[in-house]
């Protein structure tokens, strides 16, 4: 029974994973890999900035934060002489998708 339970539980997981999910219930993950100008935020900038993000009613509201955001980083990473990434997806079409922006 225990060479079966590596097998069972990955069987499980994969199951769990194609289960369809409420909007409700995703979560948009606010890291490293997906905000751009991560490692130029304090602790407190990145937990600001995620409440700002999930506070916003409208998709025009969050592109307008998210346009100032983008100004702010640029310039910090200019001082430092880095690059600033693009971003990989439009994080207020991802909130609209969710079901968190109107």
């Amino acid at each position: 029974m225990r060479r079966w339970m590596p097998v069972v539980l990955s069987f499980l997981l994969v199951f769990a994973s194609l289960m369809p999910v409420d909007a409700a219930e995703r979560r948009f993950r606010f890291d490293q890999n997906n905000v751009p100008g991560w490692a130029m935020m304090t602790s407190a900038e990145r937990a600001e900035h995620h409440q700002r993000l999930l506070s916003f009613k409208s998709l025009d509201d969050c592109k307008a934060y998210m346009e100032g955001q983008r100004k702010i980083m640029e310039e910090r990473v200019k001082e430092r002489n880095r690059t600033l990434p693009a971003p990989r997806f439009d994080v207020c079409e991802q909130l609209k998708v969710q079901g968190i922006l109107e």
